[in-house]
C-alpha cells in the first residue's frame, strides 16, 4: 500500500468508525483552524496535521487527546519514510487496525450495561485482532468469579490466570503450548480483573501485541468502572424508591392528630433515618375513660419492614380496641403473629400501655422493647419499666405478665425505640439512658411537646452532625400539674452544647418566643434586656458550672406567661456559691449602668424580676429567671402560636 493510500485509509476508517471527518493538511499550507489538532512530525521534520471538525460522541477529552496522538505518530511514521517498504507498511497497518480495536471498546462501554456482555464482546473482539485460538476476560470479588470467553474455558483455568498474573501488569507465554498473554485491568472500583489470549495462530505473541495488551487493559479498566458505577447507581436509585416508598407507609400508619385528654398531655413523633425502618407508634381510645398507647419496632429496614409494620400495629390496635388488658393484648399478638414472623425468619417488639383516665392507673406490658422511663414528680425519680415478655416472634407462647401503677400530677411516661438511647456520637459514645435520664429531668415540668422537643434537641447536640443510624420514635405521655402561673401561651425547649458559638441560638428562640406581640420600642427595649441577662445567664454557665469540662450541655425551658417570660435551665456542672447572689433587685436608670464583673450577676437581677437558683442533687444546678411582659403587651388569649 502507498503513503497516500494508507492516508486514505485511515481517514475513510475514522469516518467510518466515528462518524466524524478527519482531514490531513500538508506541511506546505496553513494550519487547520480546528482546536482538535495534531502536528505530524517525524525525527524534527515537519510533515503536516491531522484535524477534526468535532471530537466524537463517545471520545472524553483526555481520550480524545491520546487518540489523536497514536495516529499522529502512524501517519508521521509512514510520510517519513516517503516510499513506505511493504513491511513498514503492514506494520503500520496493523497497529492503525489495532487503534480501531481499542475504539470498538469504547462503543462497547457505550452499548454495554452488564459485564457478562461486555466480557463477551470483548473476548471475540480480542481473539480476532489477536489472532489466537481463545480469549476471555474475568472479574472476581469477594462475592464471585465471572468470565466470558470466545471458546471454551474451565474455571480452574481462569483461577490459575488470576494466580500468574496476581504479581505483574502483563505477562507473555511463548515457549509452552499453548502460548498466553495476559494483562491486569486496573480497576477504580473494588474488584480485579484480567484479560487473557490463548494459543496465538502464528505460534507466538510478539512486542505488538503486548503492548495492545497493555493499552487494552487500560480500556477496559474505564469500561468495567463505568458498569460499576452504572450498577451503583441504579441501586442507589432503587434503594431511594424503596425508602420512599417504605417512608410512605410508615407516614400513614403514624397517627395524623393525637387526642388530649383533659388532665393530660401527648406527643409524639418518628424520625426516619437514612434507611427508614420499621419502628411506629400509635394512640387510641378504647372508651371514653381510657386511653391506650402502643409502640413497636420491626427488625430489618426498607418495604419489608414496613409492610410488617403495618400488619403488628392492625393486631396489636384491634386487640386494644376489643378492651383486652396489655398483657393478654401482647401475648394474643405473639400467637397470631409467630408463625409469619417465624416464616420470615424476622421478630419485633412491642408494648402497649392503658390508662385509666379518671384514676391515673397505668397498666403496661412490653415484648422485648427498649426500657421506657417513667418520671416520678413526686419524689423526682426516674423508673426503668423493663419489658415483661420476649419479642414477637420468638416462641409461639408468650408470658401474660404485665406491670401496673398510678400517674400523678406531674408524672411523665416517655416510650421510645432504640434509636434514641443507641445514638452515637462521633466518638462513638452512644445517648443511653442516663442521657435520656438528664434530659427528662431538666425538662419534666414542661409541656409533653416541650419534652419531646428537648430529646430529640439533646439527641441533635449528642450526635453533633453524626448521619442517625437508627429510626428515632418518642412518644410522651404527661398529667398534668398545677401551675401557679396558669399555662404558658408558648413554651420552647432547647439543649445547648457547652460552647459559647452556640449563643446566637439561643437568642434567636428568644426573638421566636416573643414574634406574636405587638411590636413596640417598649417591647423592642424589654427584649434586648432580657436577651443580654439570658445571654450571660448561660454564658456563666458554660464557663463557671461546667469551668471546661467537655461534653457539657445546658438545658433550658423558656415559657411566654400572661405576664411574662419564664427561663428554667438546668446543668450538671459545678454548684453555685449562692453567696454571690444580690439579695435584693437594683436598680439601674440604664443597663449600661450596671458595673462589670461578679459573674454578670449584677446585670441579671437588675433586669429580672425573679432569679432563684437551688442545688438538687446528685448534681444539678436548677435556675429561674422571670420578668414580667412591659406595658402594653397584649393579653394571653391574644397570642398567635401559628
Amino acid at each position: 500500500m502507498s503513503t497516500a493510500g494508507l492516508i486514505d485509509y485511515v481517514l475513510q476508517t475514522w469516518q467510518t468508525l466515528t462518524g466524524t471527518t478527519l482531514a490531513y493538511t500538508p506541511a506546505h499550507e496553513l494550519p487547520p483552524d480546528s482546536p482538535w489538532r495534531v502536528a505530524l512530525e517525524h525525527e524534527g521534520e515537519k510533515l503536516g496535521w491531522l484535524s477534526l471538525d468535532r471530537p466524537p460522541a463517545l471520545f472524553t477529552e483526555t481520550q480524545l487527546v491520546a487518540w489523536l496522538a497514536m495516529t499522529g505518530r502512524l501517519l508521521a511514521t509512514a510520510l517519513g519514510e516517503r516510499n513506505i517498504a511493504a513491511g513498514l507498511g503492514d506494520e503500520v497497518l496493523a497497529a492503525w487496525n489495532q487503534l480501531t480495536f481499542l475504539y470498538e471498546v469504547l462503543k462497547v462501554n457505550a452499548f454495554k450495561t452488564s459485564f457478562e456482555d461486555v466480557a463477551a464482546a470483548l473476548s471475540q473482539l480480542a481473539r480476532g485482532v489477536f489472532r489466537c485460538e481463545n480469549a476471555f476476560l474475568a472479574f472476581r470479588d469477594a462475592r464471585r468469579l465471572v468470565y466470558r470467553a470466545a471458546g471454551p474455558l474451565a474455571v480452574e483455568r481462569v483461577e490459575t490466570y488470576f494466580a500468574m498474573l496476581a504479581h505483574t501488569a502483563v505477562m507473555v507465554i511463548n515457549d509452552s503450548a499453548p502460548t498466553f498473554l495476559g494483562a491486569q485491568v486496573p480497576l477504580t472500583t473494588p474488584g480485579d480483573a484480567i484479560i487473557g489470549m490463548i494459543g496465538s495462530e502464528t505460534g507466538e505473541f510478539k512486542a505488538r501485541d503486548r503492548q495492545l495488551a497493555d493499552s487494552l487493559a487500560e480500556q477496559i479498566g474505564t469500561v468495567l468502572d463505568n458498569i460499576a458505577l452504572q450498577q451503583q447507581l441504579a441501586a442507589s436509585l432503587r434503594l431511594k424508591h424503596e425508602l420512599e416508598i417504605a417512608a410512605q407507609i410508615q407516614a400513614a400508619l403514624l397517627p395524623h392528630r393525637l387526642p388530649q385528654p383533659p388532665g393530660y398531655e401527648l406527643a409524639g413523633r418518628v424520625v426516619p433515618a437514612s434507611q427508614v425502618g420499621g419502628d411506629f407508634f400509635d394512640v387510641v381510645q378504647p372508651g371514653p375513660d381510657h386511653l391506650a398507647v402502643l409502640m413497636g419496632d420491626v427488625a430489618g429496614k426498607g418495604i419489608p419492614a414496613a409492610m410488617l409494620t403495618t400488619l403488628i400495629r392492625a393486631e396489636l390496635r384491634g386487640q386494644v380496641l376489643a378492651g383486652i388488658a396489655p398483657g393478654e393484648a401482647v401475648a394474643r399478638a405473639n400467637t397470631a403473629l409467630e408463625p409469619d414472623l417465624n416464616r420470615l425468619e424476622t421478630f419485633a417488639t412491642a408494648l402497649v400501655a392503658q390508662l385509666e383516665l379518671g384514676t391515673g392507673t397505668l397498666r403496661f406490658a412490653g415484648a422485648g422493647h427498649t426500657a421506657s422511663l417513667y418520671w416520678r414528680a413526686a419524689d423526682q425519680a426516674a423508673v426503668e419499666l423493663l419489658s415483661t415478655a420476649l419479642p414477637l416472634g420468638i416462641f409461639p407462647e408468650s408470658t401474660r405478665a404485665e406491670q401496673r401503677l398510678t400517674m400523678a400530677p406531674g408524672d411523665v411516661l416517655v416510650l421510645y425505640s432504640d434509636g434514641v438511647t443507641e445514638a452515637l456520637s462521633a466518638s462513638g459514645a452512644i445517648f443511653g439512658w442516663p442521657g435520656l435520664r438528664e434530659t427528662v429531668e431538666a425538662v419534666q415540668a414542661g409541656s409533653a411537646a416541650a419534652i419531646l422537643d428537648a430529646i430529640l434537641a439533646a439527641l441533635d447536640a449528642h450526635r453533633r452532625g453524626q448521619t442517625a443510624g437508627d429510626d428515632v420514635a418518642l412518644l410522651v405521655l404527661k398529667r398534668r400539674a398545677p401551675d401557679p402561673r396558669g399555662a404558658p401561651r408558648l413554651q420552647r425547649a432547647f439543649v445547648l452544647p457547652a460552647e459559647l458559638s452556640q449563643l446566637p441560638a439561643l437568642e434567636k428562640l428568644v426573638e421566636a418566643m416573643l414574634a406574636g406581640l405587638a411590636a413596640s420600642p417598649a417591647l423592642e427595649t424589654w427584649r434586648h434586656e432580657f436577651d443580654l441577662a439570658v445571654v450571660e445567664h448561660v454564658t456563666n454557665l458554660m464557663r463557671h458550672a461546667y469551668a471546661g469540662q467537655p461534653d457539657g450541655r445546658v438545658y433550658g425551658l423558656l415559657g411566654l406567661y400572661a405576664d411574662a417570660l419564664v427561663l428554667e435551665t438546668m446543668d450538671a456542672g459545678l454548684p453555685f456559691d449562692v453567696a454571690r447572689l444580690p439579695r435584693e433587685r437594683p436598680h439601674y436608670t440604664h443597663w449600661r449602668d450596671v458595673p462589670e464583673g461578679g459573674y454578670g450577676l449584677p446585670l441579671i437581677r437588675a433586669v429580672m424580676d425573679e432569679v432563684h437558683y437551688e442545688r438538687r442533687g446528685p448534681g444539678r444546678n436548677f435556675w429561674r429567671l422571670a420578668r414580667k411582659l412591659p406595658a402594653g403587651a397584649p393579653p394571653q388569649a391574644a397570642y398567635n402560636t401559628d
